[in-house]
């Protein structure tokens, strides 16, 4: 019941006070994990972006996309420029190049959308709206919306504030696809109160280094295939890993969700996996130091 009412009071306050800034805000900062893959593991590192100041490009208000790399958040520079039209659509604007389409929040179910996110890829992306509902986030309910790519068949979703879970410059990544990379969004703040944070870290910034505090990912030690998949996967361990305690590893779909947990207790191992769609996933591994995900093709 009081789910219900707070739903209620969400659409009546737009009703009242008009459309709210889904995205576009000066009184928000973006945290987003960037993995790079390197010959030994892979190399992380973490980027701030908020949005402040107004420009005027070829009779359009934009507001300028400011980046900082470092933790203390001190030195930041122009990005790029971003804006949000009255019918909740995002445009994405590189400097010096044309803009594309990153989000739409005013869509309904069953809408066809057309992305193109220029920092990634200059491809026109074809989305249809599958769901649209509502995640809490610090206690207040934010609009989520689920789109699928039906070209390259692929989800989306896109969350009110938070963006995307890539980030919030990387709305359609996972569209857009790639073997090696990814981006995480991390955190997100308003007004100096933390909103979400990645479940999987305690904290919303890491340095350009190799690992989060853990052993990277190295094929010597550890060789996950076939890859791409279909229905199994073997995961064998090199004599050098100390096995007795037993190693945990998750599946995860790119957002996060958890669709499998597993102990081995060999040195060589078959996972069997017939329920797994196709898609993007990532294999977590612990209990032996390796925690750097590896990114899995299931066909």
């Amino acid at each position: 019941m009081r789910k219900f009412i707070v739903i209620v009071f969400y659409f009546v306050s737009l009703h009242v006070f008009g459309q709210p800034n889904y995205i576009v805000r000066g009184d928000a900062i973006w945290s987003t994990l960037e993995t790079h893959c390197m010959p030994g593991g892979n190399n992380y590192s973490t980027y701030h972006i908020k949005f402040s100041g107004d420009t005027l490009i070829e009779d359009l208000s934009y507001t300028q996309i400011l980046r900082c790399d470092e933790e203390g958040q001190t030195a930041w520079e122009l990005y790029g420029f971003i804006r949000e039209d009255s019918d909740g659509r995002v445009f994405l604007r590189p400097a010096d190049y044309m803009e594309g389409l990153i989000y739409d929040f005013g869509v309904e179910v069953g809408d066809s959308v057309r992305a193109k996110n220029i920092y990634l890829n200059s491809d026109t992306l074809h989305y249809i709206v599958t769901n649209i509902d509502y995640v809490e986030l610090a206690g207040e309910y934010k609009k989520r919306i689920s789109l699928y790519e039906y070209i390259n068949e692929k989800e989306e979703i896109w969350i009110e504030g938070l963006g995307s879970y890539f980030g919030i410059l990387n709305s359609c990544n996972n569209s857009y696809g790639g073997l090696c990379g990814n981006y995480e969004a991390l955190c997100f703040e308003e007004n100096g109160i933390l909103i979400y944070q990645h479940p999987d870290y305690s904290v919303c910034h890491f340095e350009a280094t190799v690992g989060t505090g853990e052993q990277a990912y190295n094929q010597s030690e550890v060789s996950v295939y076939p890859n791409p998949a279909k229905d199994f996967l073997h995961i064998d361990f090199s004599e050098d890993i100390n096995i007795n305690n037993g190693v945990s590893i998750k599946l995860l779909k790119i957002n996060g969700e958890k669709i499998l947990q597993k102990n081995l207790a060999n040195s060589k191992n078959v996972v069997y996996l017939h329920s797994v769609d196709a898609g993007i996933y990532l294999l977590k591994i612990d209990n032996i130091g390796v925690k750097t995900p590896i990114k899995i093709i299931f066909d």
